[in-house]
């Protein structure tokens, strides 16, 4: 199971020995501690505040936090949220071949010049690794034809943490191991972001960590490279390892409640030695994330000590760390729901950002729990300085409340369309909210299902969710970018169906070749048919993936392409299996269960895919409808243990 880690701060001092930087401007970049002496000076600091205020705690309180990641020219077969930025998937296409992570190994399938085969295989993990089964593999990225595997480790002995490993795939489709790397951190895990991107070679991965601050150099996160013997060898960071952008306002406002690293580590997946650059700020355990082209954003919970009642009062901060490191920032309230609540608008120089109070937002299962009043945040570029400024009240517009705690949203256009429900009976409040972003009003739209999944088919957003008689709906919304409404264009209810994925990768749209603003074109979802399966989409149980045309805005069935028949998945029965697939039939060593889904819909070119589980099933659209071409499976077999290659 993913952990959700527990750091005791512990009480001691640190010297003082470098005199802290200071904004001179705040329309200026945040104020940068570089080197062991700056870096140490700070922590001392923070933990002489905190030695102060434990002598008022009364006896017996408790003291424990509890804290939670070139452009080529491959194909996008993901359904990523910006364009130009890949994310961590479970597929994706390098050459002549699709390549899949799953359960622990990466598998080459041969697509080019009308062939499916499956090629080779190989261990995600290192060779020689006597204990694969500590890490997960969750994220799979691809430049060219290195291919990069990306897990997360819970390794005894302070050796937990990011793993990223870089394999070659060959002209014939077999893998060769290149390197493993360790970056030292906190889990990273989300059930909706992804703690990966690339933009062309370049590699950006978030992660998380608690520090001491009376030990705070044992709890930076460091990278290290593994030796052939297991032993690993410290890397030298591009930069230095030791930096820390901490607002103006948090240097002004000494304050223990700022506990939490949150970097990015920025590499470059070409080079022979892995050349990266990390860039770390400090803030609260609570946070989430979002990459552009330009840019990487980070929301983190501002300090909060229980012993002051003030403290509740104390604001988030809103960074912006460009990819060549200039770091800026502003102080701002309440909380984004996910890395979908936030647009970066280019054209107007502006940041929006949908946000809901008293929100505890970001890490493990959080996103799925929405509390409070909701709210659009506004703000210009030029508002981001040093972090000394607050973003104002006037910047917040409010927002129509959903009624329920799960909650969807998305921006299509410059349009915010949201909705939601409480888990498991969304039907119940069949309808969603759109605001356009050059407005301040909000349109509800009464739907004929409710809303679990928000996406785009090219201008148009579609609204997905479960109706009433077990009917899965499929909803069309017009935009109307004059006016500044919408309008529900059309609907399609599949019989007897739920969505089998809960990752935004599982779903995908292609438009027609010249059709004009996607009017026309196929989207696909995994979905799961018959009994009670509540819950499944979570892991990944779909029985088949589903096509549905949209023809001049109208839709039509297209039908399904289907997984073989599997079994339902049982209760955990003390071995972490939940799935048909079991160690037994496929020699499973690591990462034997789906946190990411196992279903994908594909297209690529011309043809069309569904990757459900160790199978890929090649389909073809004939007058509207999907049939099935040819299908293999490329299960490992038998209990050696081995993958092959």
């Amino acid at each position: 199971m993913k952990r959700i880690l527990v750091s005791v701060l512990m009480a001691g001092a640190l010297p003082a020995c470098a005199t802290l930087p200071k904004s001179s401007d705040a329309d200026g970049p945040v104020p940068m501690l570089e080197g062991e002496q700056q870096i140490g000076r700070y922590m001392a600091r923070l933990q002489r505040e905190w030695d102060r205020r434990q002598s008022d705690v009364p006896e017996g309180s408790n003291r424990i936090i509890v804290t939670g990641s070139r452009i080529d020219n491959s194909p996008t077969i993901t359904n990523n949220q910006e364009a130009g930025v890949d994310e961590g998937g479970i597929v994706k296409v390098s050459g002549n071949y699709l390549v899949v992570l799953r359960r622990g190994r990466l598998f080459s399938l041969r697509v080019a010049g009308d062939r499916l085969e499956a090629v080779s295989s190989i261990d995600a993990f290192p060779p020689g690794d006597t204990n694969p089964d500590d890490t997960w593999y969750d994220e799979l990225l691809v430049s060219g034809d290195t291919i990069v595997s990306i897990g997360y480790s819970y390794a005894d002995f302070g050796e937990g943490g990011t793993e990223i490993s870089r394999f070659r795939l060959r002209e014939d489709g077999s893998f060769e191991y290149r390197d493993t790397h360790y970056r030292s951190s906190d889990d990273y895990y989300s059930s909706r972001n992804y703690a990966s991107r690339m933009i062309g070679d370049t590699l950006l991965v978030y992660a998380p960590s608690s520090l001491s601050y009376d030990d705070w150099m044992s709890d930076w996160p460091s990278l290290t490279r593994r030796r052939a013997d297991g032993s690993r060898e410290p890397v030298v960071l591009d930069g230095g390892q030791y930096r820390l952008a901490v607002p103006q306002r948090h240097l002004n406002d000494i304050h223990p409640g700022m506990s939490e690293l949150h970097s990015i580590l920025r590499c470059d997946v070409q080079s022979e030695d892995f050349d990266c650059t990390q860039y770390g700020v400090l803030g609260g355990d609570s946070r989430e994330f979002y990459i552009t082209f330009d840019a990487t954003y980070i929301w983190s919970s501002g300090p909060n000590d229980w012993r002051i009642p003030d403290d509740n009062d104390e604001p988030d901060m809103l960074y912006r760390i460009d990819h060549e490191g200039d770091i800026r920032a502003i102080a701002v309230r309440r909380s984004p729901i996910d890395q979908f609540s936030f647009l970066e608008d280019a054209d107007e120089d502006k940041l929006f950002v949908m946000v809901e109070e008293g929100g505890w937002n970001g890490p493990m299962w959080t996103s799925e729990f929405v509390k409070g009043n909701l709210a659009m945040l506004e703000l210009d570029q030029g508002e981001l300085g040093d972090g000394s400024q607050i973003a104002a009240s006037s910047a917040y517009r409010p927002l129509a409340s959903v009624e329920g705690y799960s909650v969807e949203n998305r921006f299509v256009g410059r349009f915010l369309v949201y909705g939601g429900g409480y888990y498991g009976d969304e039907d119940e409040a069949p309808y969603a909210y759109v605001s356009p972003l050059d407005a301040r009003w909000v349109q509800r739209i009464d739907m004929p299902h409710g809303v679990t999944r928000i996406d785009r088919m090219g201008n148009d957003p579609v609204l997905i969710g479960p109706g009433a008689d077990e009917q899965l709906g499929f909803s069309a919304l017009a935009l109307d970018n004059e006016r500044l409404t919408a309008a529900l264009a059309d609907t399609y209810l599949l019989p007897n169906a739920q969505e089998g994925e809960d990752r935004s990768h599982a779903f995908f749209f292609r438009p027609d070749i010249g059709a004009d603003g996607a009017e026309s074109g196929t989207l696909a979802l995994p979905v799961t048919t018959g009994g009670d399966t509540d819950g499944t989409e979570f892991l990944g149980m779909a029985s088949s993936i589903f096509y549905l045309r949209r023809e001049d805005r109208d839709f039509r069935p297209a039908g399904h392409l289907q997984s073989a028949t599997r079994a339902l998945p049982e209760e955990d029965d003390g071995s972490g299996q939940y799935y048909a697939d079991s160690v037994e039939e496929d020699a499973c060593q690591s990462s034997c269960v789906d946190w990411y889904g196992n279903s994908r819909p594909i297209f690529l070119g011309d043809r069309i895919f569904a990757l459900m589980g160790y199978e890929l099933v090649e389909g073809q659209l004939v007058d509207g409808k999907i049939i099935e071409r040819r299908r293999i499976d490329f299960a490992p077999r038998g209990k050696t243990g081995v993958a092959s290659d």
